[in-house]
């Protein structure tokens, strides 16, 4: 039975490590390729670092030839991957999650927010409630969304973009709720995984993760060309 390692692998795109097994005959040039979904960039933009099991590094793995065995790599090591082009530091923490930072009082201002319609709701109804948490926006939210309703995207100052929705509820990356889209065109961030952990399939690019603020479902068709 051949030879294999139990490996600990993290990136530079996430905070979250991952276990898993490879051969230890597997050539660093087939390890790297393994790794491009979980480091969300390809095989030659991929530097390899070795950390022993006391978590001291050991060096930078370069000759793509040799198997991890002949690189040094034993069982329980350490192995972090490093995207060199910098695509992906803009998702560390929320690997290939479409992050936008809102202040509560920029928030209040909007007229299309899910806080403004409650408040408009509430005052018709001569009610006066507690202002909401951005959670409890998002849970209500999230309750007028559901796997395969057509929607709109709108993330702070962005381009709005259409799609279906494919994914609704809590995940791994993140605390809170999310909703996965698989975008019309390939504007997204993924294929509908984030740190090794699939929650829908769509091509690479065409999948992104948003909270439920950000969504809007209804009647949004695809636009056509002239209209992108």
């Amino acid at each position: 039975m051949s030879e294999v390692f139990d490996l600990e692998i993290t990136t530079n795109a996430t905070d979250f490590p991952l276990e898993k097994k490879y051969p230890a005959t597997i050539s660093l040039n087939e390890f790297k390729k393994k790794l491009e979904l979980v480091v969300g960039t390809t095989a030659d933009s991929m530097r390899i670092q070795l950390f022993d099991g006391n978590d001291q590094l050991k060096g930078e793995l370069t000759d793509g030839a040799k198997s991890l065995k002949e690189l040094g790599v034993r069982d329980g090591y350490r192995i972090h991957a490093i995207d060199v082009t910098g695509g992906n530091e803009d998702f560390k923490d929320e690997s290939m999650v479409e992050k936008y930072e809102m202040s509560d009082d920029a928030y209040s201002k909007r007229t299309d927010s899910v806080r403004a319609w409650k408040k408009k709701m509430q005052e018709e109804q001569g009610v006066v409630a507690p202002a909401k948490t951005g959670d409890t926006l998002n849970e209500e939210a999230a309750k007028g969304i559901k796997v395969g309703d057509r929607c709109e995207v709108s993330v702070g100052a962005q381009m709005a973009r259409r799609g279906e929705v494919a994914f609704v509820g809590t995940a791994k990356f993140k605390d809170g709720i999310w909703v996965g889209v698989k975008y019309d065109e390939p504007v997204g961030k993924n294929d509908g995984s984030v740190a090794g952990v699939r929650y829908f399939d769509c091509e690479p690019k065409y999948g992104g993760f948003v909270r439920p603020v950000d969504v809007k479902v209804g009647d949004f068709p695809e636009l056509s060309i002239d209209e992108i």
